[in-house]
């Protein structure tokens, strides 16, 4: 038997002899990727600027509403997680490739909970596109990576 199967059974096994379901297992998976502008002048985040009818981010560096930071949060779905088991990575990088910035956070769904939110804080936004990936790491963990761009620009 595989290492994968033989892992899976004891995860299954684990589930039954707490009085779960083969269906209340529900492995983990990157559902979403959100950022929100944070604007230092008053303390508060945009709404999500990563939705397809959000406004341009061209010049969000001036004005009333001006930003120099993005919060990030990765949206993780799933039931039944092990503790310590998975992790989330948040990267983002710039269109020279260069990481401008990083996270690892472990995932916490237990009991009644389906959804971890990850956070990133990025200083310094505003005028060069960004491309945010998140993918789940941990031994025996599926594959889960999903990508966003956030298309800053500046100019005149």
């Amino acid at each position: 038997m595989k290492v994968r199967t033989i892992c899976a059974l004891a995860a299954l096994g684990a589930v039954f002899a707490a009085g779960g379901r083969a269906e209340d297992v529900v492995a983990p998976k990157i559902a979403a990727i959100h950022a929100q502008l944070y604007h230092e002048a008053t303390g508060k985040l945009s709404d999500d600027i990563l939705v397809p009818d959000a406004p341009g981010m061209w010049n969000t560096i001036i004005g009333e509403n001006a930003s120099n930071f993005t919060f990030v949060t990765v949206e993780v779905q799933g039931r039944h997680v092990p503790q310590g088991k998975v992790r989330v990575e948040i990267v983002a990088r710039n269109e020279q490739r260069a990481v401008r910035g990083k996270s690892v956070s472990e995932v916490s769904i237990y009991d009644q909970k389906t959804t971890f939110f990850a956070p990133l804080l990025l200083r310094d936004t505003g005028c060069e596109e960004l491309e945010i990936s998140a993918r789940l790491i941990g031994k025996g963990v599926k594959a889960s990576v999903m990508k966003k761009t956030i298309p800053f620009k500046c100019g005149e």
